[in-house]
């Protein structure tokens, strides 16, 4: 393994200096280490940065000013590298109150190269330096202070390496004119990651929703809304305020009383305590939710008739695609994106498709591939 260097950052005047750095560069190579397992929101324990050599850890627990490093991750002009930066973005968009902009992923960029799927970082990182990465801080507390040396040293490999494998990445897309495709693709990431749910959609993101009758399902919508809300407001996962199969368990016995909810085996007494009353009204709720305005239903693909066959002819398609952008399959629509288009073309009116962000596999660049295509082979439903 190549000793891995790094400074630590604690200062404002030290952070400008590097972030002039950066800018002359024109890249810097990012990753951000955080806690979240009790809270809803994650927790920001560590920035680390490098350009090329300079590597550099950030405290952001010190208690000075971040604003030089919020302004460069909003310059469009330098470039942040991440791998697999999906969760780094949706931190960095809530502490920054901004979204990074111009945004390479590696893992994207390993994908679109053809060096495999889903590439984590540690296989990456011995594919291309052939150098096995210790994984025995992963798991660690990076809200602990002081940060020991086998946690500072594990924290800087994760951008050391990162650093020199973005410009081989950089180099192999280009020679394969691929390198607006990467782009398409990270700025698509950057929208989605800007996203918030809508509350009145949470019960969709509820796996067994299908399973729930019309009524069921408008007080599931009531107390799925209730549960985010909460999260958000008490900082908590969802799952700690109630689970989801017992959330539909209490939309499928319409519980509306004390005695009803403490009947629910999943229920912990404690819950029903703390959140009864407001359980009782979202249940309520539901159950007065007008005829008119009761979720559309989101059913179980595999038991729509005719499914099975277009899921295949869907999936040919894509297939077909990549071959001619050679590109893996995979990376153009998972299953989870097919069958949100069929969810979208078979089972969402109009009003519902207003609420709802429209499928990867419809706009950008895999709508400019695919949309034309998708709806001739879906529409009319079978």
């Amino acid at each position: 393994m190549s000793e891995v260097n790094y400074r630590f950052i604690d200062a404002t005047k030290e952070l400008v200096a590097f972030c002039d750095q950066a800018k002359t560069a024109g890249w810097l190579a990012l990753d951000t280490e955080f806690v979240r397992e009790r809270t809803f929101y994650a927790q920001l324990g560590l920035l680390q940065l490098a350009v090329a050599d300079d590597i550099v850890l950030v405290d952001p627990l010190a208690g000075f000013e971040l604003e030089p490093f919020w302004q460069l991750l909003a310059d469009e002009n330098v470039t942040k590298v991440l791998h697999s930066g999906g969760e780094d973005l949706e931190l960095l968009h809530q502490c920054a109150q901004r979204m990074p902009q111009n945004v390479f992923d590696s893992q994207i960029a390993a994908s679109v190269l053809g060096y495999g799927d889903s590439l984590g970082y540690a296989a990456m990182v011995q594919q291309f330096c052939d150098v096995e990465l210790d994984k025995s801080q992963s798991r660690t507390d990076w809200l602990a202070r002081p940060l020991s040396d086998d946690q500072r040293y594990y924290a800087a490999a994760d951008v050391f390496y990162l650093a020199r494998i973005y410009p081989r990445l950089l180099t192999e897309l280009q020679q394969a004119d691929k390198l607006a495709l990467v782009a398409d693709e990270c700025a698509l990431q950057i929208v989605k990651r800007t996203r918030q749910l809508n509350p009145d959609l949470a019960w969709r993101e509820i796996g067994n929703a299908w399973q729930t009758s019309p009524q069921q399902r408008a007080v599931l919508q009531a107390l799925a809304a209730w549960r985010l809300n909460t999260a958000r407001r008490k900082d908590k996962p969802v799952g700690f305020i109630v689970k989801d199969a017992t959330l539909i368990e209490i939309a499928r016995k319409e519980a509306q009383s004390m005695a009803q909810l403490a009947a629910i085996d999943s229920m912990h007494p404690q819950a029903v305590r703390r959140w009864g009353d407001e359980i009782i009204a979202a249940v309520k709720t539901g159950l007065a939710c007008p005829e008119e305005n009761i979720p559309a239903e989101m059913p179980r693909l595999d038991f729509v008739d005719g499914y099975k066959g277009m899921f295949k002819k869907a999936k040919a398609l894509i297939q077909k695609k990549a071959e001619e952008l050679q590109v893996p399959a995979s990376l153009i629509g998972s299953r989870k994106q097919i069958n949100e288009v069929f969810h979208w073309l078979w089972f969402c009116n109009d009003a519902l498709k207003q609420q709802l962000n429209p499928p990867d596999l419809l706009v950008g660049w895999r709508g400019e591939l695919l949309k034309s295509e998708l709806e001739a082979l879906l529409l009319p439903r079978p």
